[in-house]
């Protein structure tokens, strides 16, 4: 454990966002004042943005709580790099140590790569900063800086940051001051109010009194005749009316003619017992007139409230079109059995999947939708077409089983036409590359534009001296299945292969860490663009609108449409983006166990 909390917390938190927040909070009282938070998933690689009007410098923030800080610091400058974002300098908070010599190192790196300047917030420099002058903002921020190592009363942080409105009063006055507290929060004070509070467990006196010495903004105690018989609210009272100007009194009875000789009964109160109206407005006004102002706007304040009750929706009510990565299949009504007069050895096998989809039944009987190729003429004993619907066993095989591996099979037979090759190592199918060293497929989307998409490509892991290249081809992997109409699917999934620059596969885990290289900056879109790209890159027709194998009645059809429909409702991505960018940065940073990779099957018997 770290010997300082600060520390300890920090490199120990597990709420992202709250992270995210609490860099922009110590930004801003660095110098960045006007900084603007971004963050969530639609950042483009932004967290915060600040523009200095003085001297028109445009700077980006980056925050990260990963280890490998280098990493995820390159990868944020490539990322806004990419968007071509017009910045001059970009400052880094991270939740490492980093030494002089490293400090020196990425600054000059980022300056000769990039053309901007560097300057960074790690562990250290932001515990010094929190021990210092914003130290307040360890109280602001209590999932991060939380017990034991940050004490808590009544569920607010005790680290000084005297920030909050606390509402005391007897128990009498309970309902005035629940609803003064809420009211408070909707015109956009943070307020406290030991009615609404966390506080089994506590001694309420106690607790009330060390809020009021370190979080108490000012302190409103609500006073009536009945009050001061609870002589502990009266002990806070007297405690807090030796702070100069912290008590606002807001009385819920007249307590004009009272005898009791409470020092808080010659302050000026706020008067409830006229009017509730009336007398919110004279707290508010008494606020403001001590130039305490509310921490949130009131549309804000209204949404914080709001928030207590109801989480913000993530879709709304407008219709949108759903694709999927699901292709339609048009069969023939027949399959065919055919039997050898002599048994084919493995490389004539192999050499005959390129261009025959078959069922291998025995070493002398195959099933396939059409007449074997004209070299087998020689060799065929004898042949048998039958309806394949009619018979639930074909050749001791279930008939449904057969029909799918015959479907994938056609499917390979497609892909080696359309110039694919087949690795042995990873047992996968993918687009090779072209003399140019790329491999573009040209396609028409979804909305009707004519594009292209890259199947192969490189890309560099690492920086510095400790840079390397390698190369990644893409393929299909086909999943075939039946709905309950008999009807039969086709689904798609992209396989990324990945070699060194000599085309050599790599093994073991290091091919999750290089498929994830080339994949993160992929989203939905992109994922969509190549699937689609990949089905008309197989397509042997003009429109490019079907693959189509084999002939007559015998030919296979599988649509390049994927499968959609209108949903009723949306998603809001907007909300989405609000809620923040969590799981996609604590992914980053954990270990994954790489799975042993998915390969097409291949037929054993």
């Amino acid at each position: 454990m770290s010997a300082n909390p600060i520390i300890y917390c920090l490199e120990n938190l597990t709420d992202y966002r709250q992270f995210e927040r609490l860099c922009s909070d110590i930004m801003a009282g660095s110098g960045y004042d006007s900084i603007e938070p971004i963050g969530g998933t639609g950042d483009r690689g932004r967290d915060a943005l600040h523009y200095s009007k003085i001297d028109s410098i445009t700077t980006v923030f980056a925050y990260s709580v990963r280890s490998d800080w280098r990493k995820k610091l390159i990868q944020d400058c490539e990322r806004i790099k990419e968007e071509n974002h017009a910045i001059h300098s970009i400052v880094f908070v991270c939740t490492k140590t980093i030494n002089g010599n490293q400090r020196d190192q990425c600054v000059s790196m980022v300056y000769e790569n990039y053309g901007w300047s560097l300057e960074i917030f790690d562990l250290e420099r932001i515990r010094v900063l929190l021990t210092g002058k914003l130290r307040f903002l360890l109280a602001q921020h209590p999932s991060i800086f939380c017990p034991p190592w940050f004490p808590s009363k009544g569920g607010l942080s005790v680290a000084e940051s005297k920030d909050t409105l606390i509402i005391d009063y007897a128990n009498h006055d309970h309902a005035l001051a629940i609803w003064l507290a809420r009211k408070l929060s909707l015109t956009g004070y943070k307020t406290w109010c030991y009615g609404m509070a966390p506080l089994a467990g506590e001694n309420i006196n106690e607790s009330i009194t060390t809020l009021i010495d370190k979080r108490a903004i000012h302190y409103l105690p609500i006073l009536s005749i009945e009050a001061f018989t609870d002589s502990d609210f009266i002990g806070r009272i007297g405690y807090a009316s030796v702070r100069k100007e912290l008590t606002l009194p807001c009385w819920s009875d007249d307590l004009s003619n009272s005898r009791n000789t409470a020092t808080v009964l010659q302050v000026e109160p706020a008067r409830f017992y006229e009017s509730y109206r009336k007398g919110l407005e004279s707290v508010i006004d008494g606020l403001k007139a001590k130039g305490i102002t509310p921490d949130y706007s009131q549309f804000q304040g209204n949404e914080i409230a709001l928030k207590a009750y109801m989480p913000e929706p993530v879709t709304k009510v407008e219709s949108e079109k759903i694709y999927t990565n699901i292709f339609q299949v048009s069969l023939p009504k027949s399959v065919v059995i055919t039997g050898l007069n002599s048994a084919l050895d493995n490389e004539e096998l192999d050499n005959l999947r390129e261009t025959w989809a078959f069922v291998k039944v025995s070493k002398l009987k195959f099933i396939s939708f059409e007449d074997p190729p004209q070299e087998l003429s020689t060799r065929i004993e004898k042949s048998l077409e039958l309806s394949w619907r009619d018979y639930p066993n074909i050749e001791g095989k279930k008939s449904g089983n057969v029909i799918r591996e015959l479907i994938r099979r056609s499917l390979n037979v497609a892909c080696y036409l359309a110039g694919m090759r087949f690795c042995d190592d990873r047992k996968a199918l993918y687009f090779p590359e072209k003399e140019n060293g790329k491999h573009n497929i040209s396609f028409i989307h979804l909305d009707g534009r004519k594009t292209h998409v890259t199947m192969t490509g490189l890309k560099t892991d690492g920086w510095g001296d400790r840079a390397t290249q390698f190369r990644y081809q893409l393929g299909p992997q086909f999943k075939v299945s039946c709905d309950e109409n008999g009807g039969y699917w086709v689904t798609t999934r992209i396989y990324v292969r990945v070699t060194d620059l000599e085309g050599v596969p790599f093994k073991g885990k290091v091919i999750g860490k290089k498929r994830k290289k080339v994949t993160k900056s992929w989203w939905n879109k992109q994922w969509v663009g190549r699937t689609i790209g990949m089905m008309q890159g197989i397509s042997n027709t003009e429109n490019q609108e079907e693959i189509l194998i084999g002939s007559g009645s015998s030919q296979v059809a599988v649509s390049t449409k994927p499968l959609q429909w209108d949903c009723p409702i949306s998603i809001d991505a907007e909300a989405v983006e609000r809620i923040g960018d969590f799981q996609e940065e604590m992914a980053d940073i954990k270990t994954f166990e790489v799975e042993e990779d998915e390969i097409i099957e291949e037929e054993t018997n």
